[in-house]
């Protein structure tokens, strides 16, 4: 045994620093500096960046422990015994993580508003008046799913209810921080000037979402053969396609439990509402006729215009494949309310009308949409325009050719944003 490492030989040392004692220097360092990274630009939750850093403290120390005056083999079990330990505590943690939470406050312009946060569960929250915000705590097992969901719903000037449904934010920006003691604060900006989106935001000023509806949709489609999310559980529970053959030959009145959904639509309750519209997207075609018949209604109350078509959207959001059976339900007449709807002064019933036609593709819009753009607002042109959009790809050589013309003959150098989609719709009648 040596007292120092300068009465230790030379090689009786390199022998011992061999490739255990360097792979363990290599893997304590490198997961240091992935803990470090982690904790500072917040790539995982805040208590696992710890632990990495932790556990490549304790890789390291086992390396250097590991010269000792052993065997090669004694070296390896040293090392490895280190290893089994950290790895017995990131297993234990994972565990713990779903049983931590998190505290999420909302403010800004929600006086008077109504305000939910759901994910894989309607979170538990309140609103503290104190502070001027609604508070949420999420668990780590109710976030499991790809999205969170934000629903505002307050009274404008003139006392008429409006909606905000944030559909589209990313649980990544809560998993980071469970177990963390943080509180994650976000503001909502519901602007006054319709041609301004709505959004939300961190404290940093970071986007949490965007913009009201749900997630910003690609234009791809579906092949034929292509196998997308089937339909959701609902108290019809039918075949989407089998019903629908059924609905187009005979169209029966409307079943009693899709005129309860019709009738919560209007409840007092957001929360009921939101659950019927639901239930309602998920009932397949049965639905499709029965909500078409209240936009065609003299004068549809806001809530039950804004059901119908969040439902329309939603069904037609989950069952992309079967846009032909849904186009052969929908008449001329339909489908001209729907486009009136794209460029309705209201955004968040635009936003919807606008990506179900988009997503629904039927040529037939494309003569209605022109016939409304010139009395159509600024913003209701742009997404009236986004139906055209979705339209093109299945339209004629002479219905794109008319698009072509029409479209850019809308171009203004007041409207650069419209003017952006236009070239996008050009430019995808001239591919085709």
């Amino acid at each position: 045994m040596y007292d120092n490492l300068e009465a230790m030989p030379t090689e009786d040392f390199n022998k011992r620093i061999g490739p255990v004692f360097k792979f363990g220097l290599a893997t304590g360092f490198a997961l240091v500096v992935l803990g470090g990274i982690s904790l500072n630009q917040s790539f995982t939750n805040d208590f696992l960046g710890i632990l990495v850093v932790c556990a490549g403290l304790g890789v390291l120390l086992g390396a250097f422990g590991s010269t000792a005056s052993i065997s090669i083999p004694i070296q390896g079990i040293t090392l490895g015994g280190v290893a089994a330990i950290a790895i017995a505590l990131f297993l234990v943690l994972l565990a713990q993580l779903d049983d931590r939470y998190v505290l999420v406050k909302v403010d800004g312009d929600l006086e008077d508003a109504t305000v939910e946060l759901i994910g894989d569960d309607n979170y538990f929250g309140a609103y503290r008046e104190a502070l001027k915000s609604h508070d949420f705590v999420v668990f780590g097992r109710q976030i499991k799913g790809s999205k969170l969901k934000l629903y505002v719903t307050l009274k404008d000037e003139d006392g008429q209810e409006k909606d905000y449904p944030f559909e589209c934010i990313d649980p990544g920006t809560l998993r980071p921080h469970l177990a963390t003691g943080k509180t994650i604060e976000w503001s909502v900006t519901l602007p006054a000037d319709e041609s301004a989106a709505p959004s939300v935001r961190d404290s940093k000023g970071k986007l949490i979402a965007a913009d009201i509806g749900g997630c910003r949709f690609s234009g791809e489609r579906p092949s034929d053969d292509d196998e997308s999310a089937s339909n959701k559980g609902s108290i019809f529970a039918p075949m989407f396609g089998l019903v629908s053959a059924y609905a187009q030959s005979n169209p029966a009145p409307t079943s009693p439990e899709i005129q309860t959904q019709i009738e919560r639509l209007e409840s007092d309750t957001s929360r009921v509402r939101r659950d019927a519209r639901s239930q309602l997207a998920a009932g397949g075609t049965t639905a499709v006729k029965p909500l078409l018949q209240q936009l065609s209604e003299e004068s549809p109350s806001y809530r039950l215009r804004l059901g119908s078509i969040v439902a329309l959207t939603e069904m037609l959001r989950e069952n992309k494949e079967h846009r032909d059976e849904l186009i052969e339900l929908i008449d001329e007449e339909d489908l001209g309310r729907l486009v009136d709807a794209a460029g309705d002064p209201d955004r968040t019933i635009r936003v919807y009308a606008s990506e179900f036609l988009y997503e629904l593709g039927d040529p037939r819009s494309i003569p209605l949409a022109f016939d409304r753009i010139p009395s159509a607002s600024v913003n209701g042109r742009y997404n009236v325009l986004l139906g055209v959009k979705g339209a093109v790809p299945f339209a004629s050589d002479e219905e794109q050719a008319e698009v072509i013309e029409k479209a850019t003959a809308l171009k203004s150098t007041q409207t650069p944003e419209t003017n952006e989609l236009i070239d996008s719709i050009v430019g995808l009648a001239e591919r085709n």
